[in-house]
């Protein structure tokens, strides 16, 4: 174990602060994701997650919390879609910082140069390795789809 902080402990910390705070929607949002990390660790059974484990965990929570905002967005709940745009601010807060559009693009063309002919998912594979969460996947496959286009 590094002399960092973990995110289990970063999360533990947050919710006595959000607790002391009186800040409900940091409280609940932290108590759902430690119980989240609980029941991953019970399904594998672990006492302990990787951090790349952790990080995909709360990556999936806030696409949860983005899908979710498409509904309330279109059902007009003003009340649900500010909630969820604050939960999903305090996730994020606990992911490492996300690379600029430019600085993944650098990456994924510096890799794909590489190789003559490599395959969209071969590529995805080795720049998503290359970036260690710090890209949405989504946005990576777009620059990848973009760099191999420009290629054919």
């Amino acid at each position: 174990m590094s002399s960092n902080i973990s995110l289990k402990e970063k999360l533990n910390t947050s919710m006595k602060v959000a607790l002391k705070e009186g800040d409900r929607i940091r409280l609940d949002t932290v108590r759902l994701l430690l119980a989240e990390i609980k029941n991953k660790q019970i399904e594998k059974r672990t006492d302990d997650l990787e951090e790349s484990e952790i990080i995909a965990l709360l990556r999936k929570e806030i696409k949860k919390r983005k899908e979710s905002l498409e509904y309330f967005e279109k059902a007009q709940r003003k009340d649900l879609i500010e909630k969820t745009k604050r939960e999903i601010e305090v996730i994020e807060s606990f992911l490492p910082p996300q690379l600029a559009e430019e600085e993944i693009r650098q990456i994924a063309e510096s890799i794909i140069q590489k190789q003559e002919n490599i395959s969209f998912g071969e590529a995805m594979k080795a720049v998503m390795k290359e970036l260690q969460d710090r890209a949405e996947g989504k946005k990576v496959a777009q620059i990848v789809r973009d760099i191999l286009g420009e290629r054919g």
